[in-house]
């Protein structure tokens, strides 16, 4: 096995802590929200990773995540959509908008080939850790979250990797047909909020079938997000350029990690790019997801742990 090497640099005045191996190269920076800012396949130059000109401004807790460089990949934890904690013991506590940790610092260690990352709870106690590994042209990411209290906490993990992305990609999921639930569609293109539609195949609202499956181009005026409505049975994503034959590939295990988003910006939030956003919740709060019983809970003095892995295919 290839062993990874990892190395320190700067950008804008924050640390970039860079681990690479014979096939890729990803860089995260820990003081923003232990964002991922970069992951190449270095066997083509492809830089996967959807980056903005937004100049990294100070980041505080509570922010909206509009306010931020809207570039990277983020962790969303424990909720998506500002929301109240659904539990008993702290409903009179609320998390801010795209959750706590993408906006804080996180403590980070090296530990030999993998890159260590924690950070501590503000409105609940809670110790979310991560794990940043390379095999191969595999990207490993491998979750925790403790709960120090003596009461259950439920939460929302979702992750948030903006890409780049180019006009016609197709993207594969399993099962290849399903019913999905409309979070927001520009214009109410494919419906209002809650709304059902299909995937692939969605009905516009004068009647025409949008292709889901296929990416669209920059000049659309398009964004939608929405989730698949069932449970997953095989934890599998695969993103493909048909012009280069070159694919990243989401695997997960699917009684860990249930659920999944699509968000896709076409052009109508000023944005050109596409995430593919596996979940332990579904739809963006919490407190709704805990409503439908659609979350995942971390019982007292328990650790939940859950995989998620990327492999770059050329």
């Amino acid at each position: 096995m290839t062993r990874t090497i990892w190395s320190t640099t700067e950008e804008q005045g924050y640390k970039v802590l860079q681990g690479e191996n014979e096939f890729i190269c990803v860089r995260i920076v820990p003081e923003r929200g232990g964002k991922i800012i970069s992951l190449i396949n270095k066997s083509s130059g492809t830089e996967w990773i959807h980056r903005t000109n937004r100049s990294w401004t100070a980041l505080h807790y509570g922010m909206n995540w509009g306010e931020g460089d809207q570039g990277g990949w983020d962790e969303m934890f424990p909720t998506i959509e500002a929301c109240a904690c659904p539990d008993d013991q702290w409903q009179d506590k609320h998390f801010p908008d795209h959750g706590e940790v993408w906006c804080m610092p996180w403590k980070y260690a090296i530990d030999g080939d993998s890159l260590l990352l924690q950070i501590e709870g503000k409105q609940v106690p809670y110790l979310l850790e991560k794990k940043i590994s390379l095999a191969g042209n595999e990207l490993r990411l491998d979750y925790g979250v403790e709960n120090p209290t003596q009461h259950v906490f439920s939460y929302l993990w979702a992750a948030h990797p903006l890409l780049n992305i180019r006009e016609g990609m197709k993207l594969e999921v399993s099962p290849s047909l399903g019913e999905i639930e409309i979070a927001y569609s520009h214009g109410e293109r494919l419906g209002s909020q809650f709304d059902i539609n299909t995937f692939p195949l969605a009905q516009g609202r004068n009647g025409e079938l949008v292709n889901l499956s296929i990416l669209e181009g920059k000049d659309n005026n398009a964004g939608e997000k929405y989730y698949f409505t069932g449970k997953l049975q095989e934890g599998y994503v695969r993103l493909t350029d048909p012009s280069s034959c070159e694919s990243m590939m989401y695997q997960f295990s699917p009684d860990e990690v249930p659920y999944l988003a699509i968000w896709a910006h076409y052009g109508a939030f000023g944005d050109y790019t596409f995430a593919v956003e596996p979940a332990t919740g579904y739809m963006d709060s919490v407190q709704r997801a805990h409503g439908l019983g659609k979350t995942k809970q971390v019982l007292p003095g328990a650790t939940n742990r859950w995989t998620l892995r990327v492999v770059l295919v050329r």
